[in-house]
């Protein structure tokens, strides 16, 4: 095997395992994988826009506007007008959305320090460089994708 299909092959295994870690919480309150990602971010960003959100997912607008709708008929999330920009909206979680998002963060902390006591601590400091480095090259590549559009 050459080492891109290495690297594929190791991706799709990190998918996988992830997949799984986050089914394992976001199917706890009936809500999607995305709807899990975004009762995260707009906790970690609270009044954060929905042109913010798509950002951060990389996703279009309006299917991150879809998403919220959900979310504010199950009762995680609220809208209203931005203080600085009358024509925004700015979502915040509501009392449940925050006790979801503080639940979802304490049961990943619990996840993924689980996963990376797995890891021998002479390799913790190296499997954080990787990923971080990892991370680095995706967005290089979005950039460029993004640029020839």
């Amino acid at each position: 095997m050459d080492r891109i299909q290495q690297f594929r092959e190791y991706t799709r295994e990190l998918e996988c395992h992830l997949d799984n870690i986050n089914k394992t919480d976001c199917c706890q309150c009936s809500v999607s994988k995305t709807e899990c990602f975004l009762i995260v971010e707009i906790g970690r960003k609270p009044g954060i826009s929905i042109k913010e959100l798509a950002g951060i997912l990389k996703v279009d607008k309006s299917g991150v506007s879809r998403n919220v709708e959900e979310l504010v008929k199950k009762g995680f999330v609220t809208r209203e007008p931005s203080k600085t920009d009358r024509r925004c909206v700015v979502l915040k979680l509501s009392e449940s959305g925050n006790a979801r998002f503080e639940k979802i963060e304490k049961d990943m902390h619990t996840e993924f320090k689980k996963v990376f006591s797995m890891i021998d601590k002479s390799d913790q400091e190296k499997v954080l460089d990787a990923l971080r480095i990892y991370n680095e090259a995706c967005r290089k590549a979005e950039d460029r994708a993004n640029e020839d559009d």
